[in-house]
């Protein structure tokens, strides 16, 4: 299979990684506007270099494409290779408003092309494995769940505030777990080092069976990406990064105090049950490709709503 990148920033260069170390995968060309960049990274990968990326589809005639270019071009990008046919992975967030993204999922259905958005995180196996266990009822009923997202602030973001770079992996993995949409949005952003975008905001977000808590900002000195559940039946810890899972099962007994009026049942907890589940650590990125060239080979058909209500929820004001 032929596969190409148009965009070599910091995601396009993981993108031409992982496409030139897989198997029956011919990196046929990567594009971009800065040559000097383009074509380092072309030289290093052994493919070659385009400045025009519709020159690049034209010869090369790839049967799938990454686009990395920032948020700002994702529409304009994605909407020229979808009229060319081409089979596009284009990264999160799908475009900057929500009439944009509606024209490309037309596009795509129009062309019969395959269309993902890379919301990498549901690609991350601890993810996943805490996926399958809220489904097998190891939490019991879900009552809350808190994601933070936490860092210093990406210089190469220029076209994008916090909600839409950053707490969207979030929106979208609150929704992934919790399989519905919140019916109620409550949000705060602020701007404290950058005067014209949002770096901080929190979502609070009500759904029929939980809240959920988003945090996410450019103005912590440390790098967080941690996800907590909480639920009748035990708590839950982990951590995107490395992929570690720690469950503590709850351990309790029910009971009514025969010589009081109590209309509820009484909780006598003792210590819970620490599990430390270890999922296969894998390469979210590497994972999240995989998947794209393989619906690619098999003509699948990739729903994008989920991409669509995450950039919903985080344009809301």
């Amino acid at each position: 299979m032929k596969v190409a990148v148009i965009g070599v920033g910091i995601m396009g260069k993981h993108h031409t990684r992982i496409y030139s170390s897989l198997p029956g995968i011919k990196l046929v060309g990567v594009a971009d506007i800065n040559e000097s960049e383009g074509n380092l990274v072309a030289k290093k990968y052994h493919t070659k270099f385009y400045k025009d990326y519709m020159d690049l589809i034209d010869k090369e005639k790839p049967d799938a494409l990454s686009i990395c270019v920032p948020t700002s071009q994702h529409y304009i990008v994605a909407k020229d290779c979808l009229q060319k046919k081409c089979n596009i992975l284009l990264e999160k967030p799908i475009t900057r408003t929500l009439e944009e993204a509606r024209k490309l999922q037309l596009s795509a259905r129009e062309n019969k092309t395959t269309f993902m958005i890379g919301h990498i995180e549901r690609h991350n196996p601890a993810v996943k494995k805490v996926k399958e266990m809220i489904v097998k009822g190891d939490l019991g009923k879900i009552t809350a769940i808190m994601l933070r997202r936490l860092g210093g602030f990406p210089p190469q973001i220029k076209d994008a505030n916090i909600t839409v770079d950053l707490a969207i992996h979030d929106i979208d993995v609150a929704n992934f777990l919790m399989e519905d949409l919140p019916y109620d949005i409550a949000i705060n952003k602020q701007k404290h080092h950058i005067k014209l975008r949002e770096d901080s905001v929190e979502f609070f977000l009500k759904y029929k069976k939980a809240s959920v808590y988003i945090q996410a900002n450019w103005i912590s000195p440390v790098k967080i990406r941690k996800l907590n559940i909480t639920g009748t039946d035990g708590y839950l810890e982990m951590d995107y990064i490395t992929q570690k899972i720690e469950f503590y099962k709850s351990n309790y007994n029910k009971f009514r105090d025969a010589t009081k009026d109590y209309s509820d049942y009484i909780l006598l907890f003792s210590e819970p049950d620490q599990i430390n589940i270890s999922v296969a650590k894998k390469e979210p990125l590497r994972e999240e490709l995989i998947y794209f060239l393989d619906a690619v080979a098999n003509k699948k058909n990739i729903n994008i709503d989920h991409a669509i209500h995450a950039l919903k929820i985080a344009l809301s004001h």
